[in-house]
């Protein structure tokens, strides 16, 4: 599960991994975490980890979401954090020629490119379900993949960094 977010200035993506034993592993940016949930009750979750220090942390999480909004509420400290609107992270040029989102929630049924391939404008990227409905997302113009985001089974939200294309003329 691929989440990315963001929280005041900074976009955040978050991979989230289950794992044989139970727990999850987690990629926060550039950290690595193996995470236990030791409690869930209604919207409220108890995780522990172990810090980068070596020392077991835990904490009590709870969370809601209104639209684009997500609440945390980590042992005390409150964060509210936003599903980034696509739009706000280009930065012209290639990235305005194919940083490609998803357009509503779903799940990913199935990626057909790799970083790295050429592709023709139209052609099929990435197969999303959402509402019983199959969306193929394509390339919007001819290029090369530049970042690949997601991967099969992944559920994804609406404004999620999908694929980057990066426009031909501009590789």
């Amino acid at each position: 599960m691929l989440y990315t977010y963001q929280y005041e200035d900074t976009i955040c993506t978050i991979s989230l991994q289950p794992q044989v034993d139970g727990t999850y592993k987690a990629l926060i940016g550039e950290a690595e975490l193996q995470v236990r949930v030791i409690q869930q009750a209604g919207d409220a979750v108890i995780l522990e980890w172990t810090a980068t220090d070596g020392q077991p942390q835990r904490a009590r999480v709870h969370t809601a979401h209104a639209g684009d909004q997500r609440y945390a509420h980590v042992d005390g400290v409150a964060y509210t954090l936003t599903v980034p609107d696509a739009r706000s992270r280009r930065r012209g040029g290639a990235a305005a020629a194919g940083d490609l989102t998803a357009q509503m929630p779903g799940q990913v049924v199935e990626v057909l490119v790799t970083a790295g391939d050429t592709v023709t404008a139209g052609q099929a990227l990435v197969i999303l379900e959402a509402m019983k409905m199959e969306i193929r997302v394509t390339a919007p113009v001819d290029g090369v993949v530049a970042a690949v985001m997601v991967a099969a089974g992944d559920v994804v939200e609406r404004g999620q960094s999908l694929v980057e294309v990066t426009a031909a003329d501009e590789a």
